[in-house]
């Protein structure tokens, strides 16, 4: 059987970060963040342009983002690899790299259109995530994620796969 760890933390991936922004709750998104020391990166599907890169060294952006989407979309979906690969980083076993793949789709509200006329925004691609075993704000020592790099498919990658 998998070490209890992959389990512990494909609940947070599923239970916190997945239906806390499917559900836009949140407070249950955040939790799945450890606010010290959080650190997020996305190439925004390009492999050589940095400039386009987007990179968040604190939870309060991350919040921030998430306030911004869940405002502007609706009906939130997000499909996500299982299980997670998951890799213990230290001897403690308080550190984990994890790799998921993933899809998200979200709509606009009724009425309202993104530029080009569409309803809808589309991403897919990869995740990894660190995730660090600490004590929460009550003592309890629980998973929670502190980085994460996010690699983008770009609109050519994802249509290839469609053919497939």
């Amino acid at each position: 059987p998998p070490p209890p760890e992959v389990a512990e933390i494909s609940n947070v991936l599923k239970n916190r970060w997945k239906l806390g922004y499917e559900t836009e709750s949140l407070d249950l998104y955040m939790s799945a963040f450890w606010k010290e020391g959080y650190f997020y990166w996305s190439d925004m599907a390009t492999d050589d342009r940095i400039d386009d890169d987007v990179i968040f060294d604190n939870w309060e952006e991350e919040r921030d983002s998430a306030i911004r989407v869940f405002k502007n979309y609706r009906n939130i979906e997000i499909e996500i690899s299982e299980p997670p690969e998951v890799k213990i980083l230290n001897e403690e076993r308080t550190k984990a790299e994890v790799r998921n793949h993933y899809k998200i789709q979200l709509y606009v509200p009724e009425g309202t259109s993104l530029p080009g006329g569409y309803e809808a925004y589309y991403a897919e691609g990869d995740n990894i995530f660190i995730f660090e075993y600490r004590a929460n704000e009550n003592g309890k020592m629980e998973w929670r994620i502190t980085e994460w790099r996010q690699n983008e498919y770009s609109k050519e990658e994802i249509e290839a796969g469609w053919k497939q």
